[in-house]
């Protein structure tokens, strides 16, 4: 039996293979009908369905006809099942064309989890997936257990067992910066369940960053830039039409701007609660560029993640949450 962790977020996938191995891809794919080729090489094409319909994904899809998923952890809409087939094409996991058992550990937001739930387990558990890869190989991955938790949870899970955080009275509050929206978890650190009515979901994402940047290079240069291209010049100069856009003095005061909006709506909606906060714990790819401010929240709460791990540490504790259910 083989257990992989799995955060398929609107922004990148994310997952978590054998060994510890770490996967990351944006999450989109496209449909293709021919075989595309790279400077790198060949680039990967798969399919589900014996080879009728081939897609590409992650850095690979581009263009006007490329598919995102509808939101984080929405494993059972039609935009999510390539993701997820690509994602278990990575981990590399075969047995010689037979059928590998697998266990997902997986999450999705805490407003919609029972119907998310339900809708995942029903599409995918007890499924064999098959998928086909460029030469033709085909790997099968026999899902015999979705486990799935909510979205903030995974990442708390995985710092518990990592003795970043402690069992203690008082509150967690995962604060997760996707490129949508950012998802507000509080945790009671006593037993690690949630605190439903403290836990909500800002329409606000480093995405609003990422178009505030767009626009101004659009002003500067007079072209419209690729979103791909605009997240990445948030944090360092890139080329674009000849010229270097960008970097962290260009995007410094946007994502300030949305580190002061996130702040003031997370404070609005601990109301009274803030002084209970033990524990103020930032993941998500955007934390990497505005955690450190979410100290101003509750003072002196900060946990303080590796850099690599934040992005991944959902995907960490989905997986480990997987296993302890074996």
């Amino acid at each position: 039996m083989v257990v992989v962790g799995l955060d398929v977020g609107y922004g990148d996938t994310k997952v978590i293979g054998v060994d510890g191995k770490r996967i990351l891809f944006p999450s989109r794919w496209a449909v293709t009908e021919t075989e595309s080729w790279g400077i790198g090489g060949k680039i990967p094409v798969l399919s589900t369905d014996g080879g009728q319909t081939k897609f590409i994904y992650g850095k690979y899809a581009s263009g006007n006809n490329i598919r995102v998923p509808q939101g984080d952890g929405r494993l059972a809409s039609k935009e999510a099942f390539p993701l997820i087939a690509a994602a278990l094409w990575e981990t590399g996991i075969h047995n010689d064309g037979s059928p590998v058992d697998l266990v997902i550990g997986s999450g999705t937001p805490l407003g919609t989890f029972d119907l998310e739930v339900k809708a995942a387990k029903e599409a995918l558990e007890n499924k064999v997936l098959t998928v086909t890869g460029p030469e033709g190989e085909v790997r099968q991955f026999n899902i015999t257990r979705l486990i799935m938790r909510p979205q903030g949870v995974g990442a708390a899970l995985y710092l518990l067992n990592q003795g970043i955080i402690e069992q203690q009275p008082g509150y967690g509050v995962v604060i997760d910066v996707g490129s949508r929206t950012t998802d507000v978890l509080t945790i009671n650190l006593m037993d690690m369940e949630p605190v439903v009515e403290l836990s909500f979901s800002l329409q606000i994402g480093v995405g609003d960053a990422i178009s505030g940047l767009s626009r101004k290079i659009a002003k500067e240069t007079g072209f419209v830039v690729p979103f791909d291209l605009a997240q990445e010049a948030l944090s360092h100069p890139v080329m674009f039409r000849q010229k270097q856009v960008g970097g962290p003095e260009v995007s410094g005061p946007i994502l300030e701007d949305l580190a002061n909006r996130i702040i003031e709506n997370i404070r609005l909606n601990l109301r009274g609660e803030v002084d209970r906060v033990t524990s103020l714990i930032p993941v998500g790819g955007g934390s990497n560029l505005i955690g450190d401010r979410f100290d101003e929240i509750a003072p002196g709460t900060l946990v303080k993640i590796k850099p690599e791990d934040l992005q991944f540490a959902n995907a960490l504790g989905y997986r480990d949450a997987a296993e302890r259910s074996m």
